[in-house]
């Protein structure tokens, strides 16, 4: 195996039989297949010890299909199955380190502590008898008749009829992600997705409406349309945009961060390399008026760290609704100034930089009750942010892309090119949202790839 990782770990534990699909701990099987587990790092686990914050979001407590991006849905659907968040949880608390719930269903290690979770990893590894090599940086892979030749950067070989590949992507660098695994499925005749980055800083333009606002922190729903789209169709029941997230947004110096502007980065990037034009809109409001799913977070001291589930359907408020709710504020104090009635919905400096971006002036009375307010509407519900790139590998927590699902197995995640060459994890084409879903996607996938690896049923 390639790759000491979340997802090479777990692999490595599930070739030994030394876990079942409950995550509980099983007795290693006389006949269990030799492991050996290699990685390049003289110290593993690096990007498990850096992911949230030192914290380590280690899964969610409600994950399906809906919450990623890939080529076959079905097969997502299936893996998660085959290991769910609730064996994960298990998997860590019947080894000694209990997890605990934040809102929007992010679980956590008790302590807090990301060590701990890689110290679990690591003691059941050992305790399966997998051989885990340290520091061997894998060069070169050969298909050798019925074999897989593996070598080192020292010079050995290391020769299995079966062979995981779990060497991740190429996020954050620093922690020894070099997309080695996109060059080697490639070179066994994969059609690679292009890896890029995902859940990463956004970009935006110098004439962003958020342009001078770094600091501001509010709620919102962002969408990815193709460049011309009208509003009506945006906020429609029947209009799927590129991607669409939910969530605290975060203003920056040099764009937007936060849970929403994370979930739908990586779409961004690809319809920018691709060179399709698309606009990424801001809904300000609909978060924020009546009654919403983030109403139970709206006098929060701090907002959840995740957006909120795609199985919500949530789009941008609609202009009825809006205006309702807006006429509604109005009544409630007709003397006050758009600007200052905009403010009870949105923080004041953000308010004002969008209405006088919409031409309308925040001292002035607020529209008529009668008056359809279709600007006022648009100027906080379809704010275009200007987006113009991503923060790049270095800031991004996973990689979009990589090895097509289509060309694995779907039960065993063996190449359907390539007999005894199983993928999984970050270097295949399934990226989550943020909210430990990529990590759901190790444990499940790594468990698939390393128990049919071994062929066990």
């Amino acid at each position: 195996m390639i790759g000491a990782g979340a997802a090479g770990t777990i692999a490595s534990i599930a070739a030994r039989g030394a876990v079942d699909d409950r995550g509980g701990a099983t007795a290693v099987p006389r006949d269990a297949p030799s492991v050996r587990l290699l990685d390049g790092a003289p110290k593993v686990g690096l990007k498990i010890l850096v992911s949230g914050g030192g914290r380590c979001n280690v899964t969610n407590e409600a994950v399906d299909e809906r919450d990623y991006e890939s080529d076959a849905p079905k097969v997502v659907r299936g893996t998660l199955r085959g290991f769910p968040p609730e064996a994960v949880r298990a998997f860590f608390e019947t080894r000694g380190c209990p997890l605990y719930a934040e809102p929007l269903g992010k679980l956590f290690p008790t302590t807090d502590r990301a060590r701990d979770v890689l110290a679990t990893l690591l003691d059941a590894t050992e305790r399966s008898g997998a051989v885990l090599e340290r520091g061997a940086r894998v060069v070169d892979v050969e298909r050798d008749a019925d074999r897989f030749v593996t070598r080192t950067d020292d010079g050995r070989a290391f020769a299995s009829r079966r062979l995981v590949v779990a060497t991740g992507g190429k996020s954050l660098p620093r922690t020894g992600s070099r997309g080695f695994g996109f060059e080697l499925a490639a070179r066994f005749g994969h059609a690679v997705v292009s890896p890029l980055p995902a859940l990463t800083p956004l970009f935006l333009g110098d004439d962003s409406p958020l342009a001078a606002l770094a600091g501001v922190t509010v709620p919102a729903t962002l969408s990815l349309v193709p460049r011309g789209a009208p509003p009506d169709q945006v906020a429609g029941r029947r209009f799927r945009p590129l991607a669409r997230a939910s969530g605290s947004l975060l203003v920056t110096h040099r764009g937007v961060s936060g849970p929403a502007a994370l979930d739908v980065s990586g779409a961004v990037g690809r319809a920018i390399e691709g060179g399709t034009p698309v606009t990424l809109e801001a809904d300000f409001v609909g978060l924020v008026v009546g009654e919403s799913p983030w109403s139970p977070f709206r006098d929060a001291r701090k907002p959840p760290g995740a957006s909120l589930p795609p199985a919500l359907g949530l789009r941008p408020v609609d202009g009825e609704t809006f205006r309702a709710a807006f006429a509604a504020l109005v009544a409630s104090d007709p003397r006050r100034s758009l600007g200052v009635l905009v403010a009870r919905l949105l923080p004041r400096s953000l308010g004002d930089a969008l209405l006088r971006r919409g031409g309308l002036d925040p001292a002035a009375p607020p529209p008529d009750p009668t008056d359809p307010a279709r600007r006022l509407h648009r100027a906080l519900a379809h704010v275009d942010l200007r987006a113009v790139g991503t923060d790049g590998f270095d800031k991004a927590e996973v990689t979009s892309g990589g090895v097509p699902l289509r060309e694995l197995h779907r039960t065993t995640l063996e190449s359907r090119l390539v007999s005894g060459l199983h993928f999984c994890g970050e270097v295949v084409h399934c990226t989550g949202r943020l909210g430990g879903f990529n990590f759901q996607w190790a444990w499940s996938s790594g468990f698939a790839a390393g128990r049919a690896a071994a062929r066990r049923p």
